[in-house]
């Protein structure tokens, strides 16, 4: 039982730093994508690959993760210059796809559906309560560093731009660089998320960051809330609370697959309908 518990908040405070992350372009820039999961594949997958072929050191592998995830980030919401609404939502989800398929089909890069394993940590690592600790203190600084960038000048441009667009252009912001830069932030920390998730299994493949990894993020934040960071780590580790503890029901191990994902949906759908704002949220989902 203390290894499930120590597995669960660890992946707990990965995924609430990859939930805070998207919460920076959905809940503070109003800029809503269906990337997410993709970004953290990249994320993953630079941090597993600078490591296993050019030994690349373990701080210097997770901020290249973070710097890569954060330029592929950018480069995808640029299009929203040209590209609004339902076809960009389309095309952020495409990117979701493109990424699965490269990497199952790159075979001499990425081992194809093989995956990668095998993935190098520091040896202090081997201890799971140490690694636990240091995911724990990554979430803290992540919470820390969104914090202040909602709270700054910043944050507050992307706060009117998520409100009313036209009247932010019209005070002379520039909508573009700022969903850009929002959504660089939200890479990074993407990225993070992903490279830790590398960390803690040791192994990765494409199906790891497929819808279903999307949907999750999706819920975690929805269901916490937009726009407060303190509503995305209670949204992830609610209902990754619920997620795993659908194991422990006395049905058949076939069952629990899809047990967990009716649940999860059901709950997903009534915070939806009779509560837009989520668990602790500042902005209604529209």
């Amino acid at each position: 039982m203390e290894a499930f518990l120590i597995y669960f908040l660890t992946l707990g405070a990965i995924f609430s730093i990859g939930t805070m992350g998207y919460n920076v372009s959905a809940g503070y820039a109003g800029f809503f994508t269906l990337a997410h999961a993709g970004i953290v594949a990249v994320g993953a997958y630079t941090y597993a690959l600078l490591t296993l072929k050019l030994d690349v050191p373990f701080g210097l592998a997770i901020i290249a993760a973070m710097v890569f995830s954060a330029l592929v980030s950018a480069l995808l919401s640029f299009a929203s210059k040209k590209i609004r609404g339902d076809a960009f939502a389309i095309l952020t989800l495409w990117f979701g796809f493109v990424v699965v398929t490269v990497l199952l089909n790159w075979r001499d890069l990425t081992r194809g559906a093989l995956g990668l394993p095998g993935i190098p940590h520091p040896a202090l690592f081997n201890d799971k309560v140490l690694l636990f600790l240091f995911c724990v203190i990554v979430m803290i600084l992540s919470y820390v560093v969104l914090e202040r960038i909602g709270s700054s000048p910043f944050g507050r441009a992307l706060g009117a731009v998520r409100d009313d667009e036209t009247a932010a252009l019209a005070l002379g912001k520039d909508v573009v660089r700022l969903r850009v830069s929002s959504a660089a932030i939200s890479g990074a920390f993407a990225g993070l998320s992903g490279a830790l998730l590398a960390v803690f299994l040791g192994f990765i493949d494409p199906n790891l960051f497929g819808i279903p990894l999307l949907v999750q993020f999706i819920g975690y934040m929805v269901i916490g809330g937009l726009g407060r960071m303190e509503a995305s780590i209670a949204g992830t580790f609610l209902m990754l609370g619920v997620r795993e503890g659908v194991r422990f029901l006395p049905f058949e191990p076939e069952l629990v697959g899809a047990l967990r994902e009716i649940i999860f949906a059901a709950i997903l759908g009534l915070v939806i309908l009779y509560r837009p704002k989520g668990i602790m949220g500042k902005v209604e989902l529209e």
